[in-house]
């Protein structure tokens, strides 16, 4: 359905459209002391089909508007390699290799290339997992070796 004919009712259904009460939106659309006629104005077939048609138009906008952010607001590996490529881009044109090598690193773990590994605990702390026979092995894996009462017997 096109804009009504008549601005004021236009307007008028525009702004119920936008939330506002019969009563205001009679006044702000330029009639004069409502008096119940916004209410009767309010519920005439063509209003009331405008306003509608103004209320999913706008839905739909609002609709779209969320779905376009939400592909922009999403993280993928992709974007985020992306991403670090042009923070290498822009480190080496700036002389800072040690940033560049990062984000390049940073490339590879994102892609697979490479596995950061990390070994956390002191010097020796670990040395029980060497002395573990193949069964005790499967139970680890298992999940069915009580570590802590094992460190503790051989120790």
């Amino acid at each position: 359905m096109p804009a009504l004919k008549n601005p004021r009712l236009e307007r008028f259904s525009q702004l119920l459209a936008s939330g506002k009460t019969p009563t205001i939106a009679y006044t702000e659309a330029g009639y004069r002391c409502p008096n119940g006629n916004s209410c009767r104005l309010s519920q005439r077939e063509d209003v009331a089909a405008r306003v509608q048609e103004i209320t999913r138009e706008m839905f739909e906008r609002e609709r779209a508007t969320a779905t376009v952010a939400a592909e922009r607001a999403a993280v993928t590996r992709q974007s985020l390699i992306e991403k670090a490529e042009e923070i290498r881009e822009a480190a080496m044109e700036a002389g800072q290799f040690s940033a560049a090598t990062a984000a390049l690193r940073e490339v590879a773990v994102l892609a697979g290339l490479r596995i950061e590994r990390l070994e956390r605990g002191g010097p020796g702390e670990f040395d029980w997992v060497e002395k573990l026979s193949t069964d005790q092995l499967k139970s680890l894996v298992d999940g069915t070796l009580d570590i802590t009462s094992f460190i503790e017997t051989k120790h």
